[in-house]
C-alpha cells in the first residue's frame, strides 16, 4: 500500500499536466524532460550522484513518466491504473537497484517514503 501511495504521488506531481489532454504530446515531453530533469539533479545532491548516474536517472524518470502519463490517460478503470502503476514503479525500482549503489538506493526509497509522508 505504501509503495502505492508513493506511486501516485509521485506520477501526481510530476505529471500535473497530464491529464489536460488539449496539449500536444510534443509540449508533455517537454514539460516531462524538465520534471525529470529537475528530480535528478534534486536526487543528485541527495544521494551523491556522479554525473553519469545522475544522467541515467533522468532518462529513467522521463522514460517512466511517458509510460505513467499513457496509464493515467488512457480509459481503463482506476483499479487497472492503480495496477499497472504499481507495476510500472516495481520495474523503475528494479532499474533503479543496478544503477544505485545499496546505500545510495535505500536512501532513494526513504527520500520517497519522506516525500509521500509529507516530511
Amino acid at each position: 500500500m505504501r509503495i502505492l501511495v508513493t506511486l501516485i504521488v509521485l506520477f501526481m506531481c510530476t505529471l500535473g499536466n497530464a491529464q489536460t489532454k488539449t496539449e500536444e504530446p510534443k509540449n508533455e515531453a517537454k514539460i516531462l524532460k524538465q520534471m525529470a530533469s529537475q528530480k535528478a539533479i534534486e536526487l543528485q545532491k541527495e544521494l551523491n550522484l556522479t554525473i553519469r548516474a545522475s544522467k541515467a536517472l533522468e532518462k529513467s524518470i522521463f522514460n517512466y513518466s511517458l509510460k505513467a502519463n499513457k496509464i493515467l490517460q488512457s480509459n481503463v478503470s482506476a483499479r487497472e491504473k492503480s495496477k499497472s502503476l504499481s507495476n510500472l514503479i516495481y520495474f523503475q525500482n528494479e532499474e533503479l537497484k543496478k544503477l544505485f549503489t545499496v546505500d545510495q538506493f535505500y536512501k532513494y526509497l526513504s527520500l520517497q517514503n519522506a516525500y509521500v509522508a509529507g516530511y
